[in-house]
């Protein structure tokens, strides 16, 4: 067992390394650290591969539809001017009064379907004409950065959540993980909003975009349709198993809350929102959300890889003593998940990545940890999030994205925002413990 544990050690050592002074994509990463992994443990080069081919094929299998079509979808809503839409209109719903607030919860909404990157580019465009003498760019950057990051992290049908879903076996299950990540997700945004009112109200932001121009003008509800109907229509799978009078339409329910089905209703209610001016331009559109797409599945099936290779040494048996069978057993594979997370987040800058990787090592410990219900592994899914968000710095393209684009100096953005998302992950934490201490 001690090999099996210095062959972990040393291999994610080597994605670390790879990361940070090579370069290397984690695509590449992942796969190195699988094959140093399979061959410290023993198996031959051709078993370690099949391994890694198997692992790769079965999560590719499970969100390849959906990382393609939720690509496609924000793509659409970010390039038909929806999402600059969406904001402008929860701004006017609040009022110039709750500006800070409004902006706060656009983040955590447009964050679910869209990158967090290309999402802050885009709605940073609103803050010049929102700020005030009461609430400053600042305040407005880091409340609109902070919710884009907590649902990026928390909330499918993102990357990373809908992986560690894939890892897990709930996919089936994805309704009952968003309600779970959002449960999470509202406390870590609250904390988020409050320290963006307080750290940002002492930060001066040099003015980097241009008043918003050329919006949807589209009504809300044609608007939010694409946003909100997939999200509804994959937690109504969950209905039938809660309202025994719907048991006769179980098959209709599965149907229309499969995530690929949601999603790609999701899609086409987004095609709504193509102008005409825009018709001739979709199809790039399209082709380039999916040559993004291909990114992050070539990752995420390098995660599955090395989750297969991991699971296949017996690794399951080191933990065993020390959780099977402890009534603490669940809380101490929370602080697990969630310092792993952490650790590689910290380390590699990647959120999805890291959530990917922690996610692969657990899968073959959760049913001795006692994770074998889907709820509990929802929560589980939920703690390794608020690892990956804990902490972004400079190491992270989002930090950078997030400070060029607010005017937000380099030294401030480390003494604000870096410091959020610290609070953001330890909230998470702690909102996974109580989950599970109470469901």
């Amino acid at each position: 067992m001690f090999l099996v544990c210095l062959a972990l050690l040393l291999s994610l050592t080597s994605i670390l390394a790879a990361s940070r002074y090579l370069k290397l994509n984690p695509f590449f990463s992942l796969l190195i650290a699988a094959l140093i992994f399979g061959t410290l443990v023993g198996k031959s080069i051709l078993e370690t591969i099949t391994t890694m081919q198997a692992g790769f094929g079965l999560m590719l299998q499970q969100i390849g539809f959906l990382v393609a079509i939720g690509s496609c979808l924000g793509i659409v809503m970010e390039r038909t001017g929806a999402m600059a839409s969406i904001g402008t209109k929860i701004i006017n719903t609040f009022g110039k009064s709750k500006t800070l607030m409004a902006m706060s919860i656009i983040g955590v909404v447009v964050g679910i379907p869209v990158y967090c990157d290309s999402g802050f580019i885009i709605l940073s465009r609103l803050i010049p004409a929102l700020a005030s003498t009461e609430i400053n760019q600042a305040q407005l950057s880091l409340a609109l950065s902070t919710g884009l990051y907590t649902s990026h992290t928390l909330v499918p049908p993102t990357p990373g959540p809908l992986a560690a879903a894939a890892n897990l076996g709930v996919t089936a299950n994805l309704g009952l993980v968003i309600l779970i990540g959002l449960a999470g997700a509202l406390p870590a945004a609250a904390v988020a909003f409050w320290l963006s009112k307080k750290m940002g109200a002492k930060i001066h932001a040099e003015q980097t975009t241009q008043i918003v121009s050329g919006l949807n003008d589209r009504h809300a509800l044609i608007l939010f349709l694409p946003l909100m109907l997939p999200i509804l229509l994959i937690s109504s799978s969950t209905l039938p198993n809660a309202i025994p009078a719907l048991h006769a339409y179980t098959t209709i329910f599965q149907i229309i809350g499969n995530p690929t089905v949601a999603l790609f209703v999701g899609l086409l209610c987004a095609f709504l929102l193509i102008s005409k001016k825009e018709k001739s331009e979709w199809p790039a559109w399209i082709s380039e959300a999916l040559k993004d797409a291909g990114v992050i599945l070539l990752i995420t099936g390098a995660g599955g890889s090395f989750g297969a290779v991991i699971k296949s040494s017996g690794i399951d048996l080191i933990l065993k003593e020390q959780i099977a069978g402890s009534q603490s057993g669940g809380l101490l594979f929370l602080l697990i998940a969630f310092a792993l997370g952490a650790i590689l987040k910290t380390a590699q800058g990647s959120s999805t990545s890291a959530i990917i990787v922690t996610s692969s090592l657990l899968a073959p410990l959760t049913s001795l940890a006692g994770f074998e219900s889907p709820t509990s592994l929802a929560i589980l899914i939920l703690a390794i999030g608020g690892g990956a968000m804990t902490v972004s710095h400079a190491n992270d393209s989002y930090f950078w994205v997030v400070s060029r684009f607010s005017g937000i100096a380099e030294n401030d953005a480390y003494k604000s925002y870096t410091l959020i998302t610290l609070a953001q992950g330890i909230t998470v934490l702690i909102t996974s413990l109580l989950l599970f201490m109470l469901l």
